[in-house]
């Protein structure tokens, strides 16, 4: 029997003659000079070639399927690429030619590439093997591979290539506990030797980091969650706020996080970041209300700096008597402060939708709007008044109803005071690895985030099965989360694009076949000694029953909850309804799942690793 894989599927799509008229530019690079920025255009598996004098597209060079990254040689007479899924490339492409002059594979979804100042080392994210590779150039051999913590996605490396900074996507914390964030990872080159710099409880969503040009300060984008709070409202950030963290780079060490909402005005999904080459000025796409925030980072920095760092210094310094001069009175209060970058900052109205690549070019920020096709040009030559200007990748489209639900997950336009998309809680539709206390089973019993996969095809939705379908829980959602009234056109083109999501491939498989360790696990799920294919039969791999299993915690009021879809569950943990378990094998080992109707208890550990290399290889 033939098996369509997920990567298939994906690679058939995206080279169909409907999928192809979209170019989604995900990522600019700007040549040293200005003349030109490169643009990855992610479905139309092309780079493109900004004119910046003339402001139209001056060349296309085709590439390979799903581009995620990209950067430029220090030479400029190659692009160096990382391309597909489960099966990822890297290539070069050179740039007079216009051909791909050599390929090797890479990881699962190679992406967020960074090169060493010199251009002998390259560094590249795989996403869903959780590490970092590092190869030498140009031979693209690999040379090193370090761990990374959860879905590494973007790195920056220091001018003098001591220390490579990388982004972890999401938390890897048990979700009840009481302080759950992502981390930067940080690599020595020299040595080889990495360590972990956690952000502020609730920060996820890592999509943008970028490095000061003197080589101090590491910035990143995040979402920071308020998921403490039961989601009762929204205003002044009541349950997401949209945050720039900032990172010293010479000591490795973290400094504040910074909010770059206003008091009631969310800027929601922060994705690219680039800074300008004195270092003066952050630029941030804010993909998720469509514009542009510029920040003073070197006002910001002198503002966090004068800052005392306990209470006793600043009640010595006046800081709380004379409030009114103060929006943060110690350097702990600013991730809470929705005014601190009041008179630092400028948001800015673009003409397209979505931004998520960015570069700067002298006075001017270019953005690549992923929904619109365009690339958005802002000029700041005068900074109080900037002319902002739309240059299109190609002839307009019109837009699927999959592609217009997509765009609309990502809106947070349509949320009240737009401080949050659908795509907050949800990136790519999955998971953010966060306990949340909605409203619809009662007040003080958080559960942890579902992914929205298969979710048309596996009812009831919500943990204790209380939508009925996943089309009703996303209406009740714009209600109760957005805070907004539902347009019914909006909701079926989001039921659309749920229902067009195509499952990764598991990163546990071996050429796409299960391995032998989980082939043995398949016998165990299968087999009447556990019984797991009674709950969780295929090919969804759920029942779409509740039931009790003995999971019951401290703040549930009930103890049956609905069985969950095995289908991609290796990239959504932490496990059960409260995230309390990390590993699956924990799931298994520690919490005895399974054993009201199944001999859990008796597996050996070689059992348990085959079991749990079955389930995470679905």
């Amino acid at each position: 029997m033939l098996r369509i894989t997920a990567i298939t599927c994906l690679a058939l799509l995206l080279n169909s003659a409907d999928a192809a008229q979209y170019r989604s530019p995900y990522q600019l690079a700007a040549n040293k000079d200005g003349s030109k920025v490169f643009v990855l255009n992610h479905e139309s598996n092309e780079i493109a070639v900004l004119d910046t004098a003339a402001d139209t597209i001056a060349a296309s060079y085709p590439v390979g399927v799903q581009p995620n990254s990209m950067v430029l040689s220090p030479d400029e007479k190659s692009i160096i690429l990382a391309t597909g899924g489960y099966r990822g490339k890297l290539q070069i492409l050179n740039l007079e030619s216009g051909k791909i002059e050599k390929e090797v594979p890479a990881g699962h979804t190679p992406c967020g590439l960074c090169l060493s100042p010199d251009g002998k080392r390259l560094y590249v994210c795989n996403r869903y093997t959780d590490d970092i590779a590092e190869y030498s150039c140009p031979e693209l051999k690999e040379l090193r591979r370090f761990a990374a913590i959860r879905e590494p996605r973007g790195s920056v490396i220091t001018p003098d290539g001591k220390s490579v900074f990388v982004i972890n996507f999401l938390p890897n914390d048990p979700a009840d506990s009481f302080d759950v964030a992502s981390e930067v990872t940080m690599i020595d080159t020299s040595s080889g030797t990495t360590r972990n710099i956690r952000l502020p409880n609730g920060s996820s969503s890592l999509h943008g980091i970028c490095i000061s040009p003197d080589g101090k300060y590491v910035y990143l984008t995040e979402i920071l969650a308020r998921y403490q709070m039961p989601t009762t409202q929204l205003e002044r950030g009541w349950i997401n706020t949209n945050a720039l963290s900032i990172i010293d780079a010479v000591g490795g060490e973290y400094i504040n996080t910074v909010l770059i909402d206003d008091v009631d005005l969310g800027a929601a999904n922060p994705w690219g970041i680039a800074i300008s080459p004195d270092g003066r000025q952050l630029y941030i796409a804010v993909s998720g209300t469509h514009e542009l925030c510029v920040i003073d980072a070197e006002g910001m920095l002198k503002k966090l700096s004068a800052l005392p760092k306990t209470q006793e210094e600043a009640k010595a310094a006046g800081a709380y008597e004379n409030r009114g001069s103060y929006s943060s009175a110690t350097v702990a209060e600013v991730p809470n402060d929705l005014a601190f970058l009041v008179g630092l900052k400028k948001r800015i109205k673009l003409k397209g939708n979505g931004p998520r690549g960015i570069a700067v070019c002298n006075n001017k920020v270019y953005l690549g709007m992923y929904f619109s096709d365009t690339v958005d040009q802002v000029d700041l030559s005068n900074p109080t008044v900037p002319k902002i200007s739309e240059i299109a990748l190609g002839p307009a489209q019109e837009q699927t109803v999959e592609r217009k639900g997509e765009m609309y997950w990502h809106d947070a336009t349509t949320c009240f005071q737009s401080w949050h998309s659908c795509a907050s809680c949800h990136p790519d539709a999955r998971v953010d690895a966060l306990n949340w206390d909605l409203l619809n089973d009662g007040l003080g019993n958080p559960k942890n985030a579902k992914s929205l996969l298969q979710s048309h095809l596996t009812p009831p939705a919500m943990w204790h099965g209380v939508r009925k379908t996943s089309a009703y829980a996303i209406r009740t959602g714009f209600r109760h989360i957005l805070f907004a009234v539902p347009n019914e056109q909006v909701c079926d083109d989001i039921d659309a694009y749920l229902h067009a999501l195509v499952p990764l491939e598991s990163p546990r498989l071996v050429d796409g076949q299960l391995s032998e360790s989980a082939k043995r696990g398949k016998e165990l799920f299968e087999s009447k000694r556990l019984n797991c294919i009674e709950c969780h039969p295929g090919p969804y791999y759920t029942d779409m029953k509740l039931h009790d299993v003995n999971t019951k915690a401290s703040f549930d009021r009930r103890p049956d909850f609905d069985t969950p879809g095995l289908v991609e569950v290796w990239r959504t943990a932490p496990y059960l309804h409260d995230g309390r378990y990390v590993k699956m094998r924990d799931v298994f080992a520690v919490g005895k799942h399974g054993d009201v109707s199944g001999d859990v208890e008796g597996l050996s550990d070689q059992e348990l690793d085959d079991l749990t290399e079955y389930v995470l290889s679905l």
